[in-house]
This record gives C-alpha cells, sequence and structure tokens, in this order.
C-alpha cells in the first residue's frame, strides 16, 4: 500500500491492495459469502411469499366481482326488465323503466299537445306607434291549465308578478249508474223512455227517442239523454265511466249544483235508482295566498278573484277540462306590466321583460303594418299564453285573436267506450305504469310492455361469466396444466380447493323455489374443463315460458304452508340477506297489522240530515269536504276519495256496514301509519267523524305487526315482520304478514325460505372476499404478515454482513499499512548500507 502523507492532522488517504498486490475488494466479498447466502434465502421465500399473496389478490378481485353480478339477481324484485314496442311507431314510440306494468293498451292519438299564439287584430305602421293608452295590462301563463279561458286586472292589482293557485278543484253534482250499460238497450216509448230529475232544486222530466233498429248502444243512449236534457234545458250532461256505466253531471259545479234522481220508467233500462243524489265541490282559489271560494260555476261566466290588493277577473272555459272539472287544482303564473309610453316596442320589451314562459314580438305582415303577438313558450294549457285584451280593444290594434289555440296531447285508450288521457307535453307516463308513450302523430298504434328476456339472458350470461373468471384463476394458480406438466404456486390450497367445488356445485344442484332440476334447465351447463357453458338461447326460450320459475331458481325466495286454510296465502317473503339459512319456519303472530282507521256514526238511513265540513289531514297534505243535508254517506265518499287523489293524501274513505257507516282508511299499515280529522259539526245526522266535538283534531294511528319467526322475537313494521340480525340462523329474514284481525298468540304456519342459485354465489363470495373474515382475505392477510416478518430477520442478517465487512475492511487497512510501514523501512536499510559502501 501507498500512503501519501498531509500536513496537519489530515487522515491519510488508504488505496487497498497498491502495496500488497492484493485485491482485497475481491476477498473481502469472497469472505462475505457465507453471510450473504442465509440473507439470499429468505428474500427469496419473501418475494414467493408476496407472489402468492398477489395471486389470491387477483382471485379476491374475481370474487368480489362475482359478489356484484350475483347481488343483482338474487332477489326477485331484481328481475325487473322490461321490454316496451309500439305496433306503429309513425304514431307514438316507447320506452319502459325497471319494473314496469307489463300488458298492452291499443289507444288513439286524437291530437298532438301544442302552444298557443295571439296576434293583435290589426297593426300600426311603425314599432314607435302608441297602441294603448292604459297605464299597465295583465299578461299570464297557465291560466287555461287551471280552467280560465281569459284573465283581467281588477282594480287596484299591483305591478309585478303573482300567482293564481287553484287548491282545490271544483266538481259536478254527480249520479253514477250501478252497472255497465249492455251492449245494446231498446227504449220504447211509453214503456221506458222516461227519466225524471231534479238539478238545482228544478225537477224536470226527460222524454228519451224511442229505438230504432236493435236498440241503443251506450254511446248513442248518452246522446239521447243529452238530447233530451237539452231539449228540456235541464242542465246536466250524460257520459259513460271507464267501466261503461252511465254518469250524469249538472253543468255548473260547485256546492251550489245538485243533482238527484226522481223517477221515471227508464231507470232500470239505465242503471240508475230513484232517490240518488248528487252534491258538487266547491273550487278554491287564491291570489297571492288571499282565498276564495268558488261555490255555482258555470261554463263562460266571469268570477271575481280576491288578491291582497285589487282583484282579478277570470273568464271560466267554457267546457270541463279532462278531470272533469270547470275550474281544475293547478297553478298560473301573472304579471302586471306596465305599457310604458303605451308604443308597441315599449309594450313588446315589457311583456318579455315579466319573466314569464311568454315571447312578445312585433310582426310585420303583408301589408307592412306591424302586429303585437304574443306565443307561449311552451306546449300545452299548462302553458298557454293570455294577455289582457281590453288594453287594447279601443286602440289601434283593436284587441287581441287566438292564432293558434293551446291544447294538451289527448289519447283515447281502448277504442270506442274507452277514456280519454290528457298531458301538457306529447308524452303520456299513465297508459301503462312505468312506460313513457311519446306520441308523435294522429292514428292508432297498440304499445305492448313484457318482461325483457334478452336483457335477463345478459345479465345471467354476466354472472356465468364471472363465475368463470373465478374459477380460470383458481386454475391457473392452483391447478395443474396437463400440457406443461407444471403446477400452479398455490396448488394444494384447501381455501381455493373449497370455493371451486362450492362454484360448480352450485349450478349442478336444485337452487330457489323454481323446480327446476338445476341450473341445465336454464341454459348453464358444466363443461369437462371444469368451467360453466352459458347458452342463451335455451335460457330465454325458459324464461319466456315461466319467468316465475327461472327466477325462482336464481332468486331467494320461499313458500308458505299455512296452518289452517284461513291463513293461505298470509306469509309472503320479503328479504332473505347472505346469511340467512335455508330451512323451514314457524311463524306465529299476537297482533295483526292494521291501517289508520276512523269509523263514522251509524245512519240507519244512509244518508246525513246535518251538512258539516269535514277537515283531513295526512302526511303533510290536507284535504277538506263540505257534505249537505240529504247527502248519501255513499256520494260523500266518493266525494272524500276525489279530494284525497287531488290533494295526494294516501287514504281512503268507503261505505260499510250495509252502507249505515263511513269510514276512513289510510293506504299504509302501522305504526307510521296515521291521520288527523276534524269536523265542523258533530252530533246527531252527521257523519261523526269528526268525533263528539266540533272543531276538535282526532288522530289516528295504524297498528305493526307484532309475533316471531322460528321462536325468535321478530320487529313488526307495518305488516313486515323481521326476525333479528343478529341470529345466526335466520339473520334479518323479512316476511310478510297479511292476516287481519288477530290480538292473540296465533300460529298461521311454516315459511320454507330457499336462497337461490344467484344468492348462494353471493354468500360464497362474500365468505371468501369481505374485508374483515372472508377466507382468501385472510390468506392474504396472513401471508403479507408473513412477509413482514422476514423484513426484519434480513435486515439483522444484512446488520451482520456489514460489521464483518467492516472488520475484515480494518484488518486489510491495517496489513497494507503495516507492508507500507516496513517497505519504508527496507528502503531505508537498503540505503544505509548502500552509504556504507
Amino acid at each position: 500500500m501507498t500512503v501519501a502523507s498531509s500536513s496537519g492532522s489530515t487522515a491519510p488517504v488508504v488505496i487497498p491492495g497498491i502495496v500488497s498486490g492484493i485485491n482485497t475488494s475481491s476477498v473481502i466479498q469472497a469472505l462475505l459469502t457465507g453471510y450473504q447466502a442465509p440473507i439470499t434465502s429468505l428474500e427469496n421465500q419473501q418475494s414467493t411469499i408476496k407472489a402468492n399473496a398477489s395471486d389470491y389478490g387477483a382471485i379476491n378481485t374475481a370474487l368480489q366481482a362475482l359478489l356484484t353480478s350475483a347481488q343483482s339477481l338474487s332477489t326477485t324484485s331484481d328481475w325487473n326488465l322490461m321490454t316496451a314496442s309500439s305496433s306503429d311507431t309513425s304514431v307514438a314510440s316507447v320506452s319502459s323503466q325497471a319494473g314496469a306494468q307489463s300488458g298492452s293498451a291499443n289507444f288513439t292519438v286524437d291530437q298532438l299537445a301544442q302552444g298557443n299564439v295571439l296576434a293583435s287584430k290589426a297593426g300600426v305602421s311603425s314599432t314607435g306607434s302608441i297602441v294603448t293608452t292604459a297605464s299597465s295590462l295583465l299578461v299570464a301563463t297557465g291560466g287555461a291549465g287551471i280552467g280560465f279561458s281569459a284573465l283581467q286586472a281588477g282594480g287596484g292589482l299591483e305591478l309585478g308578478s303573482h300567482t293564481i293557485d287553484v287548491t282545490q278543484s271544483s266538481s259536478a253534482a254527480t249520479v253514477t249508474g250501478s252497472s255497465t250499460l249492455p251492449t245494446t238497450t231498446a227504449i220504447t216509448s211509453g214503456a221506458n223512455d222516461t227519466l225524471d230529475l231534479n238539478v238545482g232544486g228544478t225537477a224536470y222530466a226527460l222524454t228519451l227517442a224511442a229505438t230504432s233498429g236493435s236498440g241503443d248502444t251506450p254511446a248513442s243512449l248518452v246522446a239521447a239523454i243529452n238530447a233530451a236534457a237539452t231539449s228540456a234545458g235541464a242542465g246536466v250532461t250524460a257520459s259513460l265511466t271507464q267501466t261503461g256505466a252511465l254518469e250524469l253531471s249538472t253543468n255548473e259545479q260547485g256546492s251550489a249544483a245538485s243533482l238527484s234522481i226522481t223517477g221515471g220508467d227508464a231507470l232500470s233500462s239505465l242503471g240508475l235508482t230513484s232517490g240518488q243524489s248528487g252534491t258538487g265541490t266547491d273550487a278554491v282559489v287564491t291570489v297571492d295566498g288571499t282565498k276564495t271560494t268558488l261555490s255555482a260555476i258555470n261554463p263562460g261566466q266571469s268570477v271575481s278573484l280576491a288578491a291582497p290588493t285589487g282583484s282579478i277577473t277570470a273568464t271560466v272555459a267554457s267546457s270541463v277540462g279532462a278531470t272533469g272539472s270547470l275550474v281544475t287544482e293547478g297553478t298560473a303564473s301573472a304579471d302586471v306590466v306596465s305599457t310604458g309610453s303605451g308604443s308597441l316596442a315599449d309594450v313588446v320589451s315589457n311583456i318579455n321583460n315579466s319573466g314569464l314562459a311568454l315571447t312578445a314580438s312585433s310582426v310585420e305582415d303583408a301589408q307592412g303594418q306591424y302586429l303585437l303577438q304574443v306565443s307561449a313558450n311552451n306546449t300545452g294549457l299548462s302553458g298557454s299564453a293570455s294577455v289582457d285584451s281590453s288594453a287594447f280593444s279601443s286602440g289601434s290594434l283593436g284587441g287581441m285573436s287566438q292564432i293558434t289555440s293551446a291544447q294538451n296531447a289527448l289519447v283515447t285508450v281502448g277504442g270506442t267506450g274507452g277514456y280519454q288521457l290528457s298531458s301538457s307535453t306529447n308524452v303520456f307516463n299513465n297508459i301503462l305504469s312505468g312506460t313513457a308513450v311519446t306520441v308523435a302523430s294522429p292514428g292508432s298504434t297498440t304499445v305492448n310492455v313484457a318482461r325483457d328476456s334478452a336483457g335477463e339472458g345478459n345479465a345471467v350470461a354476466t354472472l356465468v361469466g364471472q363465475a368463470n373468471a373465478v374459477l380460470n384463476e383458481i386454475q391457473s394458480f392452483a391447478g395443474y396444466n396437463a400440457s406443461t406438466k407444471t403446477s400452479g404456486p398455490l396448488v394444494g390450497s384447501s381455501v381455493l380447493d373449497g370455493i371451486q367445488q362450492q362454484i360448480l356445485s352450485l349450478f349442478a344442484t336444485t337452487g330457489g323455489t323454481s323446480g327446476y332440476g338445476n341450473a341445465l334447465d336454464a341454459g348453464i351447463s358444466l363443461t369437462k374443463t371444469g368451467t360453466l357453458s352459458f347458452d342463451q338461447t335455451t335460457f330465454e326460450s325458459a324464461f319466456t315460458s315461466s319467468p316465475s320459475s327461472v327466477i325462482g331458481l336464481f332468486a331467494a325466495g320461499g313458500s308458505f304452508t299455512p296452518s289452517s286454510s284461513s291463513y293461505t296465502g298470509a306469509v309472503s317473503y320479503v328479504y332473505g340477506s347472505e346469511n340467512t339459512q335455508a330451512g323451514s319456519y314457524d311463524v306465529k303472530i299476537s297482533q295483526s297489522a292494521a291501517q289508520a282507521t276512523a269509523t263514522g256514526s251509524t245512519l240507519s238511513a244512509g244518508t246525513v240530515t246535518t251538512g258539516e265540513t269535514l277537515s283531513i289531514g295526512e302526511g303533510g297534505a290536507s284535504a277538506s269536504y263540505t257534505t249537505s243535508a240529504g247527502e248519501s254517506l255513499a256520494a260523500i265518499a266518493d266525494g272524500l276519495n276525489s279530494q284525497f287523489a287531488s290533494q295526494g293524501l294516501a287514504m281512503s274513505a268507503s261505505v260499510i256496514n250495509g252502507g249505515t257507516q263511513l269510514e276512513l282508511a289510510s293506504s299504509a299499515y302501522g305504526s307510521a301509519a296515521s291521520f288527523t280529522v276534524s269536523s265542523t259539526g258533530s252530533g246527531t245526522g252527521t257523519t261523526g267523524l269528526g268525533g263528539s266535538t266540533a272543531g276538535a283534531t282526532t288522530t289516528y294511528t295504524g297498528q305493526d305487526v307484532e309475533g316471531t319467526i322460528n321462536g325468535v322475537t321478530a320487529t313488526g313494521v307495518g305488516q313486515i315482520l323481521t326476525a333479528p340480525s343478529s341470529d345466526s340462523t335466520l339473520s334479518g329474514l323479512s316476511l310478510m304478514v297479511t292476516a287481519t284481525g288477530i290480538s292473540s298468540s296465533t300460529d298461521l304456519g311454516s315459511f320454507a325460505y330457499s336462497p337461490g342459485v344467484a344468492e348462494k354465489l353471493q354468500t360464497l363470495a362474500d365468505t371468501a372476499s369481505n374485508a374483515s373474515n372472508g377466507t382468501v382475505t385472510t390468506t392474504i392477510n396472513g401471508l403479507t404478515a408473513q412477509a413482514s416478518t422476514f423484513t426484519s430477520k434480513i435486515a439483522n442478517l444484512e446488520t451482520i454482513e456489514n460489521q464483518q465487512q467492516a472488520l475484515l475492511q480494518n484488518e486489510f487497512n491495517t496489513m497494507e499499512t503495516q507492508l507500507g510501514s516496513l517497505k519504508a523501512e527496507s528502503s531505508q536499510i537498503t540505503s544505509a548500507i548502500a552509504g556504507l559502501g
């Protein structure tokens, strides 16, 4: 070694092997080989363990995908794909949501929706011409939608926006026949051609025209009654209900309207009974919160609607709307705008600045005159535009004319004798529930909505594909390759072998409540290579033939065996968790679920003798109905139901005990179902629904079901009985119990639960892959933990190796230093000897 000295205290720089000529680095590395071998061994083991954990991770990912796919098919409600078609797409197109109502409906498109356009009757030479001396005018949208053909500002109505709300629709006094009219009814002069009515306190005797030929059809019979009523000036109109029964309604609407059947020899032929009567319902209208009640409403009539300051004069439509009301629940928006200078330009600008959904413009006609035009931005009656024409009637514009009328789209469902539906747009969502029908042109078509066998087949194909993905991953990492005669790194894993066998056995054994032998009946078979094959054609054929059988194969469900015939169908499946065990479980209840119910007084004649106003509240909504002396309980029930429907109350009214009592009931069951009732009247002759104290409010609440499943106390919510999730066998099993009238412990029978193929796959995949205690997840965590223990062992051995390397390096450095010193001394001695000579 050569040692280069430096001044001061700087350490000498030592270059290994220079003195001795030995490659000390190689020697040291050779000496350390024994220390490196165990480190390399541990690193190789750690790498293998990490690779195994990664392989299990790939399988876990595939299991999670299988879990998701299985969850989408594990309950009967998941099998809700529907497909829709129209026999004539030029008339209407259709699209269905999952869970849409299946069936078909034929209908005729009578008209399409359109917006209205108004234009002045005359024009002016320029847009700067003065067209009105009025300081303001009222414009509005949606007036036709609530039953008003025109709106004008009354005295004192402030500039700015105003809201007109119809909170209660008007209705006519109505009586309805008890049965559907026959296909033909013969009317014979002097035998069955008279109908006696009392309309608004005036008696009328109608004489129907005698039948010519084989008899009157229901439609021609309605026409005959209307002709006789018009001739007599009776003020009633006949029509047919959706069920084909005859219905008579007064032309006047509101509580002032009354109608009763007083006699006639045609009653039996018409399905009517002497004594039937009805009273109309008032319209309730508010302008900016100020209420006006309209109790006598006639077509074309002008009515005054009070506002906080001033009023609005509204003209009632000349005919009833699609709901049968002259004044219909809904909202219109109005704005009193300044006319500015009174010029056409100012009027157009200020109308457009109102913010309403309409557009004003000055349009030049062929004669070079400028007209005022106002167009609705939206279609339908609810979007109709209106302008107070009186502001222009004495000016150069000469008032306003309707160029295009606002109209709703109308369809007649069911052909002759069917019923008509209305929509402010060209889309109908109420022909078949869950299906949107978009009409495009007048004409007839048939809409069909059916289960989507192809869509469900695709979902099952995905399930099979995910199951195969798991099987392929297991084969790749834990199987034996006969071609290469090699095994996967995870071969022999009992966890993976178990998963593989369970997946294959689930498809090979009976599942669910289908009655099928196995999944082969639904197109799924096992292959010789240990995977699954899916024949979608076979599946779709089976699904089309028997949807319930195929669904029962995959989805969880069960069957109920009643303890007696009186409980047949009283228990049905709602939900089972992935941990709910297959088995038969006894169901006992001690309390039936009940609706919230209010029952009125018994009135032997079935009519009230004292009028009252009933106010009912439910779920944040409210409705009211005013009865009148002599009104039947049946008519009151009809009136209440109409109000419940229009105001959104989830409840109904009915007549019980042979027509002598009125009953109100919530639609829902259980303690969460409740409503309130108050009345302005009480005592003898009233409905009795308001209790014994007028003005007092009474709350009625339902009852939850109570009982046990398999001897385990379950929780009742409405009609749903749910076992505790903590029970290892039932694990949240939920059943619907519809048995009524039970108040003591009663054994209803046994429910046999079967999870189905998809539910079993869901359980299998979750048991293997869930993050907390899945068998594959636990294996991964164990391998990861094991791999981490090698890190500290490797670090310890590397520390020892580094220490030994430092020791050897020091020893070789010392040797080189000593050799350097000896070499220096030798040189000195040699020089000294040479000097002696």
